[in-house]
């Protein structure tokens, strides 16, 4: 425990919950991810595959799936209903001021979630990378059936456009999500 968690703990102040880092594909409908379709995903979006050798794994029981890869640990989850239950769906609603954006809220009947397991609490770096990593697996998840990607730790959402796979694929994708969002309201 760190200095500061060890004063908190004394103090009786409440220790601040980990953020999510996540990205939430929202989908029309349910998404496969068949074994065959999540080793394609990497291996299109980090430039390989798994690798025993360097015990890398993927342990896919639908609707999870874990993925070890170069030190990091996913968490694939796969919603066959909405991200956002309906009993919190207004108060989803309030936090968007794009029409777009709450359509996405209103319309997608499942998810894709790709949540950093591993590491815990990353630098500023390397949750950086671990974003890059985990938006460039998610474009390769992002068609016709996807309404929009959802970041939780920072509020944005971007609806599905001609662009959004570009900026999921960016050396900074959150940045493009946040510019997607300025842009429309300049």
């Amino acid at each position: 425990m760190s200095l500061i968690g060890k004063i908190t703990a004394i103090l009786g102040i409440p220790a601040k919950a980990p953020e999510l880092i996540s990205v939430v594909l929202n989908f029309r409908q349910p998404a496969s991810l068949t074994d065959e379709r999540i080793h394609t995903a990497i291996a299109r979006a980090w430039g390989r595959d798994v690798r025993d050798d360097l015990n890398e794994h993927i342990v896919n029981r639908p609707p999870i799936c874990f993925v070890k890869f170069d030190g990091v640990v996913l968490l694939l989850t796969n919603g066959a209903k909405p991200y956002c239950p309906p009993e919190y769906l207004e108060q989803a609603l309030a936090q968007f001021p794009e029409e777009r954006q709450k359509k996405v809220a209103r319309e997608h009947q499942a998810f894709l979630t790709i949540d950093l397991l591993s590491p815990k609490n990353p630098t500023r770096a390397t949750k950086r990378q671990c974003y890059r990593r985990m938006a460039r697996l998610a474009s390769e998840f992002v068609d016709e059936n996807c309404l929009g990607i959802y970041i939780p730790e920072t509020g944005h959402m971007r609806p599905y456009d001609e662009d959004v796979i570009k900026a999921l694929r960016s050396d900074q994708p959150l940045r493009e999500i946040e510019e997607w969002q300025a842009a429309e309201h300049a």
